[in-house]
């Protein structure tokens, strides 16, 4: 059986004061004429650790 490579994403909120200021950035949207999509994809990149492993081998 051959093996097929795949991309596993592993998702974890970061300390309190990362969560805080990603919230903080959220809410810059509103106040600013800056883009909301544009604020939430900041603030979830701040208030959250995103790691990306690239798979080569099944996983049993």
């Amino acid at each position: 059986m051959l093996s097929r490579p795949g991309l596993a994403l592993y998702l974890a909120p970061r300390e309190l004061p990362f969560i805080l200021i990603g919230g903080a950035i959220g809410v810059l949207g509103v106040w600013s004429p800056a883009p909301m999509a544009a604020a939430a994809v900041t603030a979830f990149l701040v208030a959250f650790q995103v790691k990306g492993e690239i798979l080569t081998k099944p996983r049993s």
